[in-house]
Formats: structure tokens, sequence, C-alpha cells
């Protein structure tokens, strides 16, 4: 019952977060259309996006519920089978349609526009940049973070092999929603090391992700260059310090799985487990949400909360023609290989540069390697 609560929990949260995207992403481009400042608060535009939160979140219900049927098969092998079949399909299928919902609200507003001529006067659209944004960026460095996770992992190691001689001959590496291990390995120094070789791969994942963000293109509303760039700074440092805890955290926690499973042999510290399991997750989501909520895309809330007078239209540069979808940017005239999201939090590539498409295929290989190792681990 806790398991399967758990699960539902985990699709009504997707939900929400999903639906409550308009809200923190930009506000001069609602679902990825650019809307001039007199109508980002238009009716139309606010009943828009609580559609959209309504319809995620009963989507989300929806699917949650077969979960309570399959939790009355009898055979906890076949349920568990089952569940997790269901859980990875209905997930995929929480998101697909999640995003047709988005298109759709997409499509909606561009008719609107152009069904009521909104529309922005292209000669007041500029584009602002900050010469000196990345010098006087005070962030957590990347090397920080790499740094702070070889430590961990080093530490991983070390105790593993002073104490190999401690570890069973047989240990668990999974355990079902009973919390009883299926699946049992031999040791050797292959298989003890396993885990620690997914936290060695998991530090350049997480340093490039940090890299990717704080390198990402600066955003800055033209009416308001100086407060736009002071807060994106304050929200970019913000994120940062989130990097380099959240890393730290994850590697302690797959630490603590390590050694879990290689020197308990019964229930001695699965309570524990458990609350360490609870933790990262309440931190993880909870604080992301936090900071999503606060500081909105690129400190944009900070910006708004300062201006008392909005006399000056706050209007995006159209560059509709370069966001395809809204989602998926493609400009081989910009030279940025990062660039900040126009639909939600943080950045995403220039699809139009090479050193985009090495990223994606290095994503690519580490996938393939962690596929790899469960399938040696087996």
């Amino acid at each position: 019952m806790v398991f399967n609560l758990f699960m539902v929990s985990i699709f009504i949260l997707v939900g929400i977060i999903n639906g409550i995207t308009p809200y923190y992403s930009r506000r001069g481009t609602p679902f990825g259309i650019t809307v001039p400042g007199s109508y980002q608060k238009h009716p139309f535009v606010q009943k828009l996006k609580k559609k959209y939160l309504v319809y995620n979140i009963i989507l989300s219900v929806v699917l949650s519920i077969p979960i309570f049927f399959l939790s009355r098969l009898e055979n906890i092998e076949t349920q568990e089978m089952w569940s997790s079949v269901y859980f990875s399909i209905a997930v995929l299928l929480l998101v697909a349609v999640s995003f047709i919902l988005y298109l759709k609200c997409r499509k909606t507003i561009q008719i609107w526009k152009n069904k009521n001529n909104v529309s922005s006067d292209i000669k007041k659209e500029r584009i602002i940049i900050d010469t000196r944004y990345h010098e006087e960026l005070n962030t957590v460095s990347t090397s920080s973070i790499v740094i702070a996770q070889i430590i961990i992992v080093l530490v991983t190691v070390g105790i593993t092999l002073l104490f190999y001689a401690s570890i069973p001959d047989e240990f668990p590496i999974h355990w079902n929603s009973q919390n009883i291990p299926d699946r049992i390995v031999e040791k050797s120094y292959l298989s003890v090391l396993m885990m620690p070789t997914i936290q060695f791969l998991l530090v350049p994942v997480m340093a490039f992700s940090h890299y990717s963000f704080i390198k990402s293109k600066q955003k800055l509303l033209s009416n308001y260059p100086q407060s736009t760039s002071k807060h994106s700074k304050i929200f970019r440092r913000a994120w940062s310090v989130y990097f380099l805890i959240s890393s730290i955290a994850l590697q302690l926690l797959l630490m603590g799985t390590t050694f879990y499973s290689l020197f308990f042999t019964d229930d001695v510290g699965m309570e524990y487990m458990g609350i360490l399991v609870g933790l990262f997750v309440f931190w993880i989501v909870g604080y992301s949400l936090f900071l999503t909520w606060k500081y909105g895309q690129g400190g944009e809330k900070l910006v708004f909360s300062e201006i008392d007078d909005f006399s000056q239209e706050v209007t995006e540069v159209d560059e509709e023609e370069y966001w395809k979808w809204g989602v998926f940017y493609y400009n081989p005239e910009d030279p940025a290989i990062f660039v900040e999201k126009r639909f939600g939090i943080g950045s995403t590539i220039n699809m139009a540069r090479w050193q985009s498409w090495a990223c994606i295929g290095g994503l690519v290989l580490f996938c393939i390697l962690i596929v790899l190792i469960s399938i040696v681990m087996v």
C-alpha cells in the first residue's frame, strides 16, 4: 500500500509540476508564444493557464487509478511486474498528453493573437546584452561540484576495498516493493565496484548540467535591463548552490545504498535508508519548486516585484521563427550553445550548433553505459 501510494503521489506531483509551468515561465511568452506586455495579464491568457493546470491534474489522477487495481493481484511478483510496466507506460503517456495539451494551448493563443490583431511594435523590439554579465556572475564553480563528487566516490571505493573481506559472498543489488532482495550477485572486485562506477559516471553529468545552466545566454528585458541583469544573476546564483548541494546529496545517497547492499544482509538499516531516500526526494523536489516559485525563469519574478509603473510595455523580442513548437531552439546565426528556455525553467541547447549534438551524443553514451553495467551485474 505504501509503495502504491508513493507511485500515485509521483503521478499527481508530475501533473501539478507540468500544470503550473505557465505560471513560472516568462510572462512574455506564455506557451512559447510572444505576447505584448499590455496583454500578458489578459483574462483569456490567464484562463488558458488555469485550464492547462486543471487538465494536467485531472490527467495525472486518472492515470494513477489503475495502480490501485493492480495492487489487488494476489501474486506479488505478478503485481510488481505489471505495476512496473504500467508505471513506465503511464509516465510516458502523461508526458506525451501533457505536451499535446501544451501544443493545443499554444495554437489557441496564436489564433487569439491573429483574430484580435495582438502584436507588438516591431520598432520597440531590442535585444539588450550585458557585456560584463558572466564576469560579474557570482556562482559556485563547476570544478567545486566535480571535486566534491570525486571525494565522495573515492571514499566509497576506499571503504569498500578496505572492508572487502567483511562483504558476504553474495549480496543484494535490488529490492522489491516489500523490501525483499530479488537480485543477488556473487562477490568480486568487479561487482562491489559497480555502484561506485555509476557514481563516477554521474560526476561529468552533474558538472555539465551546472556548466550549461551557468553559461547559457542571458535574456534581458529591454525596458528594464539593469534590474533584469541583477536579478538574473541572483537567480543563477541560487540555482548554482542548489546544483552543488543536490550533487553532493545524490552521491551520498548512492554511497549509503552501496554500503547497505554490501554490509547489511537483513532488515538492519532499511528504515534509515527509507528515511534517507525520503529526505533526498523532499529536497530535490521541494527546494526546486521553492526556487522556481520564488524566482521564476531568469529571476523575472524579482524584476516585476520591483516595478511599480507598468506604463512601459514589457515585450519579449519575437524569436518564434527560431523556436520550434516553442521548445527546440534552432538558430544558425546565434553562436550561443546554451540558451534560456522559452517555456519552463532553466536552459536548453541551440540545435544549430554541432557542439549541442555532441552533448546529446554524450548523454546517449551515458545511458548505454548504465545499461551495460546493469547487464554485467546480472
